[in-house]
């Protein structure tokens, strides 16, 4: 199978490398306190979430949310309050479980 620089570029904005880029930079915003993280977490969200706009109408809302959540949990950081930011990223981690699960049934087939 030759190189596709075109796939390689989808991987990383909405396949995986995304996803992970999501979990690791909101987890080191969470855990470092640094909302730096969170905006960049809310960045790298913006492609997988892109990608759940148009599935069923209950993961459409996680999608249309997730990086808008991620950018508020840098805000609630910023304001001193780490205990409502990690309660405002948990729907995002559920997107990214609800992705990876779709991603491991299409590589079932």
């Amino acid at each position: 199978m030759p190189f596709d620089p075109h796939q390689v570029a989808l991987q990383l904005t909405v396949g995986l490398g995304a996803l992970v880029a999501v979990v690791v930079t909101s987890v080191l915003g969470l855990v470092r306190r640094r909302p730096g993280w969170l905006y960049a977490a809310g960045i790298c969200a913006l492609g997988p979430c892109y990608y759940l706009l148009g599935l069923s109408a209950a993961l459409a809302t996680l999608g249309a949310l997730g990086p808008l959540l991620l950018v508020g949990a840098g805000v609630a950081m910023q304001r001193g309050r780490p205990d409502l930011a990690t309660v405002v990223v948990a729907p995002v981690y559920l997107a990214v479980f609800v992705l990876l699960l779709m991603y491991g049934m299409a590589a079932a087939y």
